[in-house]
């Protein structure tokens, strides 16, 4: 059996974060401002633990995943991208009781 030996987004986003190549984006920066985050409590929540929640492999901008994090034992949703050599952080949201799951990481509706 042939094993790939294509890298995972997982290990794409360690990738950047090992070299701590992160970039916001202005969409993601005015989320983590009207969440009440600061670029770098997202960046060192990223650091501490994520995980993977959705994966977006066909997205039409590049492969981009939805990942779980917690910022002061709050549940906080961001969607990346790991592009050339940073990892991009398109947008950055508290999950609403309403849409997600108790434990975040389960959508209640299909989309």
């Amino acid at each position: 059996m042939i094993k790939n030996n294509k890298p995972t987004i997982i290990d794409e986003i360690h990738s950047r974060l090992k070299k701590r190549n992160v970039r916001h984006s202005l969409h993601a920066l005015k989320e983590e401002m009207r969440e009440g985050l600061t670029a770098l409590e997202v960046e060192e929540a990223l650091l501490n633990g994520f995980e993977l929640i959705e994966d977006y492999p066909h997205d039409p901008r590049g492969h981009s995943c939805l990942i779980l994090i917690r910022i002061n034992d709050k549940p906080v949703h961001m969607v990346c991208a790991p592009h050339e050599e940073a990892l991009i952080i398109v947008t950055v949201y508290v999950p609403s009781i309403e849409e997600w799951k108790q434990n975040f990481r389960t959508r209640r509706k299909e989309r």
